[in-house]
């Protein structure tokens, strides 16, 4: 078995098409590859690519990861800079940090007077825009027309890319629409008077559509989110069909992108649709080999194509968004989707390459796959085309789609064998095309990029044509390119790196014994949150949110519960506080392990109960389980002791001891998370704790209470009885029960998170020592307070619209860190044109977003916690506009609100304010 059956947890054979290329079809590979690698030779000099790499700034990036990374981040920031001085000091800045080596010259330059800065600055504002100009042939259609032109003249087709990925607002989606509708109705009739080119117009099916369009599906939706699949694809057919069907009338050939591996699944299912809803389209899809899925996902669109005897094209890539995906897949605790290795893409691209090819269709009427090579690799090429020639198939069976900008020699080679050569050519403003500009560099400047191994001689051809699948019995790769360890945690002892299938196990270690001993501290992996753009998680995730029932709890504790409660809380203390540090951490380890494995259910009972949308009540129980098992692994340690020194006639040492019963008021935001993690807490580390939470969500409190209830029994067996009052739970009125719970002089420790006001009057409760208290009272208190964010000249406004409206309307704004405030700074004033684009688009993007039932996967906004907080906010509301305020966006949040039952109550549209002066109450 091959090193890849490994990897991909085969048990024999192979998984679409085979690791391996027979011997002939390998020696062919690497026939072709040098002819190919041949004729490139001739056409190095003078090409764009090589004026590129010549580059000063570009040949030091190579060299130098840390200022690679600092200099396409000042490239990413650098069109929303408006004067020499925003661009030098951002640039000083960026490349100031720690760790960056500047080249030769350049810090010198970066220190000058003023006369030389400003010369300074314009020759980097000069590269930075001929970078642009290198990859993006224009602002428009119309500008890009003249470098189509020549593009068609060399003998390279096109297919335009309307750059700007970020949607935030229905407004936007139509917008690109139209866009895309304006290229497609006219582009047609702007190149048919160019001459034919039958090497590009004919493919061994027939005549081929001159025009090709590049359209992204998350352009044509602010919606388009695989949480809610079918409202989704609803949303984004209706804006694709027109689309489509211009695109069959003008007889345009219609590419689906493919995007971030979070859309890969839509995306895919998208075309399937568009494809049956049109007959006699051109139409396409883009195809990621970096995936892991790539063989799988490969599969399925043969087997569709076959099922229904459709014929479509597949642009197949390597990926443009490895770091992206690796970093956010260890962030969230997910499985890393795609490859850990280069030469891993590169074997499944060959491998999917040959699958399509097998598929690929030898008449008209045939349903197959056509396929397209996105590749600057010789060798991928190659191995794909002596597939073709093995299995019968002419050369013009297959295109080569490249980079505009990149590559040119192997373009030119392409021309020179016959092949049909199209340029992917992104069309749009600087702007939006800065994030396209640094995936490109990113991925052409990296040490694991072929061209550069290619264009630098370093590396001998039988390297570079070498099969991939075969990387194992090399000892030198030429780009080894790990993720593992790399942005959290290092592997565990014992762990292999190079085996994904270790590698993705990691997250669970959580589920080791919390007390396990070992050699220095364990990593701590957090527990990932639901990736709902998983389709199995998304159905049984609504599956089992349609099930959970919600506790009927009332909240009707008495004082005298709550006198009886701490009585016995008290009794158990000593008990508790003795009982060794090992078997309390066990519990928690014990009710985090419920927690997991009725996971879904509680998410629902906290949608039920306290209206979160899916992906928060999903957070919720996620950080409820991250908190036992954080707790449960760092608390043991902190009674073993520790040696202060060594000093003749002394021994000084530190130990931590339990201080007694901890009174826990928990709020109705968090209804588990935050519940759970004061009191465990206060529980692990031999503390006897009486919970209050409340009054809105004491059913979510009374499942966790049960927990804890489980997990004694479970790790005290015949002796849990003893244990049991260690923790109970009152449902009852904060004014009353929580005020005497607080009062109480047997109390020591008072955890609460709630409002200021509260959390105000418990600090000055607490500080009342009474006579017959022998300790004093010790509070943490987490109260609420106004947050704001600040949007300066710089930001990202994609990133800052899509954070505000997120933090303002997430869980309809009613998280402790929920931005009430936003600051956006302007040199030219209120009225300035950096906070005009700002407010447009926030309120466009709140207008877009879905207010109703938190059970529907689609819902953004769901209700506010009950009555009295419904009339708190309506009331601010309208004391703005009584004092003029100007309201940019909001509803009348009464006329939400129904009586037939369907539409859940207390709903509040968002609502924004503009122009607030800094005494105004909405500010304070």
């Amino acid at each position: 078995m091959s090193i890849i059956d490994r990897l991909l947890g085969r048990r024999g054979g192979s998984d679409v098409a085979g690791d391996h290329a027979g011997a002939g079809v390998d020696a062919a590979t690497i026939e072709v590859g040098n002819r190919l690698l041949d004729l490139a030779d001739k056409h190095r000099s003078g090409l764009l690519s090589t004026a590129f790499w010549r580059d000063k700034l570009m040949d030091w990036s190579m060299k130098d990861q840390a200022f690679k990374v600092q200099l396409f981040r000042f490239v990413d920031a650098f069109p929303a800079l408006r004067t020499p001085e925003d661009v030098h000091d951002h640039l000083s800045d960026y490349l100031s940090q720690p760790g960056v080596k500047l080249p030769p010259g350049m810090g010198l330059a970066m220190q000058a007077g003023s006369g030389a800065k400003g010369l300074f600055t314009k020759q980097v504002t000069g590269q930075i825009e001929q970078m642009a100009r290198n990859f993006i042939a224009g602002s428009d259609a119309a500008s890009a027309l003249p470098k189509l032109l020549k593009l068609w003249d060399r003998g390279i087709a096109f297919s335009v890319d309307l750059l700007g990925e970020a949607c935030v607002s229905d407004a936007e989606a139509d917008a690109y629409r139209d866009k895309y509708l304006d290229l497609i109705n006219n582009l047609p009739g702007a190149v048919a008077g160019w001459p034919r080119n039958d090497r590009l117009e004919r493919s061994h099916l027939g005549d081929e559509p001159r025009v090709n369009v590049s359209v992204k599906l998350s352009a044509l939706s602010a919606r388009f989110d695989p949480i809610d699949s079918e409202g989704a694809i609803a949303d984004v057919m209706s804006r694709l069909l027109p689309i489509l069907e211009a695109a069959r009338d003008g007889r345009v050939f219609i590419n689906l992108d493919m995007e971030a591996h979070h859309h890969k699944d839509l995306t895919i299912e998208v075309l399937f649709r568009a494809a049956a809803a049109i007959q006699g389209l051109h139409l396409g899809i883009a195809m990621q080999a970096y995936l892991r899925s790539g063989d799988e996902d490969a599969r399925r669109v043969i087997e569709w194509c076959r099922d229904h005897g459709q014929r479509i094209t597949v642009r197949l890539v390597k990926g443009a968004y490895w770091d992206y995906e690796v970093i956010h897949a260890e962030l969230m605790g997910w499985p890393c989707p795609v490859w850990p290795r280069k030469r891993q893409t590169d074997a499944c691209f060959e491998r999917m390459a040959r699958a399509f090819i097998d598929s690929t269709p030898t008449d008209k009427g045939e349903g197959g796959v056509c396929l397209a090579l996105g590749s600057h690799n010789a060798r991928s090429i190659a191995s794909a085309l002596a597939r073709l020639r093995e299995r019968g198939l002419p050369d013009e069976a297959i295109a080569l789609q490249m980079l505009h900008g990149m590559a040119g020699e192997l373009k030119a080679a392409g021309e020179d064998m016959g092949l049909r050569v199209r340029e992917y050519v992104p069309v749009g403003q600087m702007i939006p095309g800065m994030a396209y500009l640094v995936r490109r560099l990113l991925e052409n400047t990296s040490n694991e990029s072929w061209l550069l191994a290619s264009g630098k001689g370093g590396v001998g051809r039988d390297v570079l044509l070498a099969d991939p699948a075969a990387w194992g019995a090399r000892t030198r790769p030429i780009d080894d390119r790990t993720p593992n360890g790399a942005h959290g945690a290092p592997p565990s002892p014992g762990t292999d790196a190079d085996d994904p299938t270790r590698v993705e196990a990691l997250p669970a270690r959580h589920m080791l014994s919390p007390v396990e001993e070992s050699v220095g501290p364990q990593p701590f992996f957090t527990e990932p949150v639901r990736d709902f753009a998983v389709s199995a998680t998304r159905e049984a995730f609504a599956l089992e949110v349609e099930r959970a029932a919600v506790l009927s709890v009332a909240n009707d504790s008495t004082i005298e519960d709550a006198r009886s409660a701490i009585d016995r809380a008290e009794a158990a203390f000593p008990s508790w506080r003795e009982t060794e540090p090992a078997a309390r951490a066990k519990v928690l380890a014990h009710v985090a392990e419920q927690m997991r494995s009725r996971r879904d259910e509680i998410s629902g009972m906290i949608i039920k109960e306290n209206g979160k949308d899916w992906r928060n009540a999903d957070a919720d129980v996620t950080e409820a389980i991250d908190f036992c098992e954080y707790y449960a692994r760092t608390a043991p340690r902190l009674f073993r002791g520790s040696r202060l020194g060594r000093f003749i006639g002394e021994f000084d040492e530190v130990r931590y001891q339990a201080r007694g019963v901890a009174v826990v008021v928990s709020p109705w935001n968090f209804p588990l998370a935050i519940a759970v993690g004061m009191s465990t807490a206060a529980l692990v580390t031999g503390n006897t704790v009486v919970l209050k939470p409340a009054e809105q969500t004491p059913g979510i409190a009374r499942v966790f209470a049960d927990m804890v209830d489980r997990a004694v029994d479970r790790v005290f067996a015949r002796n849990a009885a003893r244990y049991l009052d260690a923790f109970a739970m009152l449902a009852a009125p904060g004014e009353t029960v929580g005020a005497h719970l607080v009062r109480d002089p047997r109390v020591a420790i008072i955890a609460f998170t709630g409002s200021k006001a509260v959390g105000l009057d418990i600090v000055r409760a607490a500080g009342d020592t009474q006579a017959d208290q022998h300790h004093v009272k010790k509070v943490v208190c987490e109260m609420g307070g106004k947050n704001a964010i600040i949007v300066d000249t710089s930001a990202d406004l994609d990133e800052a619209v899509v954070g505000v409206r997120s933090s303002a309307f997430g869980f309809a704004g009613q998280k402790c860190s929920a931005c009430s405030r936003c600051v956006v700074v302007d040199p030219q004033g209120p009225d300035g044109p950096h906070i005009r684009l700002f407010v447009q688009r926030l309120v466009e993007s709140a207008r877009s977003l879905v207010v109703g039932d938190p059970l529907e996967p689609g819902t953004d906004v769901g209700p506010v916690i009950d009555d009295e907080a419904r009339d708190k906010i309506i009331g601010v509301i309208e004391r703005a506009k009584q004092r003029g305020v100007r309201l940019a966006i909001g509803g009348d949040p009464r006329r939400i609100d129904d009586d037939s039952g369907t539409v859940p109550k207390n709903l509040v549209p968002p609502h924004v304010f503009v122009g607030v002066a800094p005494d105004d109450e909405l500010a304070r």
